[in-house]
């Protein structure tokens, strides 16, 4: 049982580490909550999901409360998942602070979902050598040429694109024919406001610049619109967003949490399934053969894909992590196993992580510190339970190595008058003790054990 503590203690030392470093990693972001004036950075890459969903709603709701002036968005993206897409797109049209979403460094693209939130935010910008376009709506790896599904596609882009004031004519084409464009056409075409290769020079551009909501008479529809500040209120704007000072603003680093990426691995569809199918059978298995863990790594799994396939929400999931955690370090103290306290650990582990809120209520600073207790917490409860199980299984070796029977034989002395009970002493230990022949043996007489009965020991006179 020494593998056990050694086990939890290594565990909780990984842990207590990750929570002293954590606020270092994100470092950048913890300025916000008292920085104002200043412009949160932030990178969409890889395929869009549901995580990428809930680090931009984090992202913007810190903006807000940090009062920034604008989120950058780098994108790099070949698209995702329409459900994931359209509810960014929504965030990104709700956000009170301006959204510009910057096609960069060179060599990046914005194809299919990417370009959708690029028409979305309220600036868009690219870099030299970089395309968006591609939209076309596809299913299963293979491109979709339903009219009721292209159509659809394509009134949505063209409705986020008149929301922003930019040319629905070109954007329906992004859907309808594949059409891919380069910076300088992107934005002669007035599908994207400005080209910058480095987000120095895109903050430089903006200078001077307002960003505005009014009444577009061509539409009939509120939109934004990128204008030079002077000529902002011969629009009649609703609300004008001032972008003067802002290449003096300073950057806040966001960099992707550590349950976003877990979360990205964990909804890729193959992932998913596959922990679903690991979690069956492991737990088929743990049934059928109990005590190898198998039931423990299914049970684990099966929560796991459950998250990855959207049935179970972030915080039910990491509730769920909790209570498995918390049961399987219980048993641990019952059966003995390292395969339980692993798998409590872990749970308590992912649970942590799982548990953080997305911002909507909290700062980003107390997010981090929330983080940081919770880690700490689950190496300190490791630690706890791996020195419980020891001294536990210290306890079942002295039990087990014990045989009454061994005393026969061997000789101590009556502590107490034997009449025809009372109490010996052998080998330094008091016994509970009775004659054989029910006679009386006084104190400090030699006694021998000559047979046990339960706890009590049969002795003679020596």
């Amino acid at each position: 049982m020494r593998a056990s503590f050694v086990v939890f203690s290594a565990l909780a030392l990984l842990i207590l580490l990750s929570a002293i470093f954590s606020p270092i990693c994100h470092g950048e972001m913890s300025v916000a909550a008292s920085t104002s004036g200043s412009i949160v950075v932030s990178e969409i890459k890889g395929e869009i999901t549901r995580s990428t969903v809930y680090m931009v709603q984090e992202v913007l709701m810190s903006a807000m409360q940090a009062g920034s002036r604008l989120v950058v968005f780098y994108i790099n993206t070949p698209g995702g998942e329409l459900g994931a897409v359209n509810e960014i797109m929504n965030l990104f049209e709700l956000s009170w602070v301006p959204v510009c979403v910057f096609v960069s460094p060179f060599g990046s693209t914005a194809w299919s979902g990417g370009t959708y939130l690029l028409m979305a935010s309220h600036i868009a910008a690219m870099s030299s050598g970089t395309v968006i376009g591609s939209c076309q709506p596809v299913m299963g790896g293979q491109p979709i040429y339903d009219p009721k599904y292209v159509n659809a596609m394509a009134a949505l882009m063209v409705a986020h694109v008149r929301l922003h004031s930019r040319n629905e004519t070109v954007a329906s084409q992004f859907v309808y024919v594949n059409l891919n464009l380069l910076p300088e056409q992107a934005k002669e075409s007035g599908v994207i406001e400005l080209v910058a290769n480095s987000l120095p020079e895109l903050l430089s551009k903006l200078e001077g610049k307002a960003l505005i909501q009014y009444m577009n008479n061509e539409t009939g529809t509120f939109s934004w619109r990128l204008v030079e500040e002077e000529d902002a209120e011969s629009y009649n704007p609703v609300r004008t967003v001032s972008l003067s000072g802002l290449s003096g603003s300073y950057p806040l680093l966001y960099p992707k949490p550590v349950k976003y990426q877990v979360l990205d691995f964990l909804v890729n569809p193959y992932v998913a399934y596959s922990l679903l199918m690991l979690g069956i059978f492991g737990l088929i298995i743990g049934i059928k053969t109990p005590g190898y863990g198998a039931e423990v790594g299914g049970s684990i799994s099966l929560l796991l894909s459950l998250l990855g396939l959207g049935v179970l929400g972030l915080n039910v999931a990491a509730i769920l992590l909790f209570l498995l955690g918390f049961t399987l370090l219980i048993l641990e103290l019952k059966t003995g196993t390292s395969v339980l306290a692993i798998g409590g650990v872990v749970c308590l582990v992912l649970g942590s992580l799982m548990v953080v809120p997305a911002g909507w209520l909290f700062t980003q600073s107390f997010v981090q510190s929330l983080t940081t207790v919770l880690l700490t917490i689950s190496g300190l409860l490791a630690a706890f339970f791996g020195f419980l199980v020891y001294k536990v299984s210290e306890i079942r070796k002295l039990k087990s190595g014990f045989d009454p029977e061994a005393l026969i034989g061997v000789e101590g002395l009556a502590k107490t008058t034997l009449n025809p009970r009372g109490q010996v002493l052998i080998k330094g230990e008091v016994w509970s003790a009775r004659s054989a022949d029910n006679s009386t043996i006084p104190a400090g007489s030699k006694v021998k054990v000559v047979r046990v009965s339960g706890l009590t020991l049969i002795v003679e006179k020596s």
